[in-house]
C-alpha cells in the first residue's frame, strides 16, 4: 500500500489540525511541494501520514518546519 499524506495549514480556527476529513490524500512529491508552497508562504502546517512513511520523507517534512 502506497502512503498518503495530508498537508494541513494550521489556523486559529482549527489549530491542532483537527479537522481534515475533506482535506486531500497525496503522495509524497505532491504533499512535499505543498509543504514547500505553505513554507514559502509563511504559514504553520501540520503533516499526517496514512500509511509507512520512511525517515527520510519524515525529515523533509519537518526540514520545511512542518509541526508533527
Amino acid at each position: 500500500m502506497t502512503t498518503t499524506f495530508q498537508v494541513i495549514a494550521l489556523s486559529s480556527l482549527d489549530p491542532f489540525a483537527d479537522d481534515r476529513h475533506d482535506e486531500p490524500k497525496l503522495l509524497y512529491p505532491d504533499a512535499l511541494k505543498c509543504a514547500q508552497e505553505l513554507k514559502a508562504q509563511g504559514k504553520a502546517f501540520r503533516v499526517f501520514a496514512d500509511g509507512a512513511a520512511t525517515e527520510e520523507q519524515r525529515r523533509a517534512f519537518l526540514e520545511l518546519g512542518g509541526v508533527e
